[in-house]
C-alpha cells in the first residue's frame, strides 16, 4: 500500500471518486423540482380561482385564493420527505411486492389527512392575521373525498419524481467503473487528509457504517471513508466484488467457503478467517462461484 499526499485522486473528485462522480444526481434536486413545480401550480391556480370567482360574481381579494393555494403547497412540500422515505422502502422490498399496495394506500390516507388538517390550520391563521374573520372549510364527507382525490394524484406524482430520481441515481456507471478498474497501481481512497492507494486483492470486504463505509484489509487494517456502499459497489463490481448483504461487499478472490442455511441465507468465510452473514436476497451475486 502506497501513500500520496496529493489531492489528485480521492473520494471527492476525479473520474474514480467513491461518491459516484459528477454524473450522480444531487439529493436535493428532486426537492428543488418539487418546490418549483408546486410554486408554479399555486400561482396558476391562484389567478385561475380569482378570475373564476369574479366571473361568477363572487369576487374576493387576491390574497385569499393566494393563501388557499400557498397553504396547500407548503404542506405538499413539507410532506415530500415522507413520500421519499416510502419510495426508498419500496425499492428495498423487491421480493415483497404484495406489501407495497397496503403500504402506499395507508400512506395516501395519512398524507391526505395531514395535508387537509395542516392547510386548514394555516388558512385559519392567515384569516386571523388579516382580520378577515374565521376561515370555514366544512369537514363534510364530500369535501374530504374531493381533497382525497387530489391528494392521491399529488402523492403519486411525488412518488414518481422520487422513484425516477432514485433509478437515475442508482443506475450503473460503466464509464466510471472502467476508469476505476483501469486505474494504474490499484484503487484510490481518501482516509482523512491522506489519499490511499490499495491493491484490490488486499481488500477482504467493504462494510457499511452509517454515512461511511469501512474497508477491511487482509493485513487487519481498516479504513473508514465517507461515501455510500452503493457507490463503492458500482466501482468495485468490475474488480470482482459482490454484495452479499445490504450492508457489506466481499472480494470473490478471498472467499474460502460458502455455507448455505435452510432459510436461504448463507455464510461466507474468507481466507483471512473472517466470516460474513449473507442474505438470500443477494445469493445471485455469488452463483458464479458455486457449483
Amino acid at each position: 500500500m502506497l501513500r500520496d499526499e496529493s489531492q489528485r485522486a480521492g473520494t471527492s473528485g476525479g473520474a474514480a471518486v467513491t461518491n459516484g462522480g459528477a454524473s450522480r444526481l444531487p439529493g436535493w434536486l428532486p426537492y428543488l423540482a418539487i418546490a418549483l413545480g408546486t410554486t408554479a401550480t399555486c400561482l396558476v391556480n391562484t389567478f385561475s380561482t380569482w378570475h373564476d370567482l369574479a366571473r361568477l360574481g363572487r369576487a374576493v381579494p387576491l390574497w385569499q385564493p393566494l393563501l388557499w393555494e400557498i397553504s396547500s403547497g407548503v404542506l405538499v412540500v413539507a410532506l415530500a420527505p415522507l413520500v421519499h422515505r416510502l419510495v426508498l422502502v419500496s425499492l428495498a422490498w423487491p421480493h415483497r411486492p404484495w406489501l407495497l399496495g397496503p403500504l402506499h394506500a395507508t400512506a395516501i390516507l395519512a398524507f391526505s389527512a395531514v395535508h387537509v388538517c395542516g392547510m386548514v390550520l394555516l388558512r385559519k391563521l392567515g384569516y386571523w392575521a388579516a382580520g378577515a374573520g374565521d376561515y370555514s372549510f366544512g369537514f363534510s364527507g364530500g369535501n374530504l373525498f374531493y381533497e382525497l382525490r387530489k391528494d392521491i394524484l399529488v402523492y403519486l406524482l411525488l412518488a414518481a419524481v422520487f422513484w425516477l430520481s432514485e433509478l437515475w441515481r442508482r443506475r450503473p456507471q460503466p464509464q466510471a467503473a472502467a476508469v476505476a478498474a483501469a486505474a494504474p497501481g490499484g484503487l484510490w481512497l481518501r482516509d482523512g487528509t491522506i489519499n490511499l492507494r490499495l491493491e484490490p486483492a488486499d481488500i477482504v470486504a467493504v462494510v457499511s457504517a452509517g454515512n461511511y463505509v469501512e474497508y477491511w484489509l487482509a493485513s487487519g487494517k481498516r479504513h473508514l471513508i465517507r461515501t455510500t456502499l452503493q457507490a463503492e459497489e458500482e466501482r468495485l463490481r468490475p474488480l470482482g466484488f459482490s454484495r452479499i448483504h445490504r450492508a457489506r461487499l466481499v472480494n470473490h478472490g478471498r472467499i474460502r467457503r460458502i455455507a448455505g442455511k435452510p432459510s436461504g441465507d448463507f455464510e461466507v468465510e474468507m481466507d483471512t478467517g473472517e466470516s460474513f452473514a449473507g442474505s438470500r436476497r443477494y445469493r445471485e451475486g455469488l452463483v458464479v462461484l458455486t457449483p
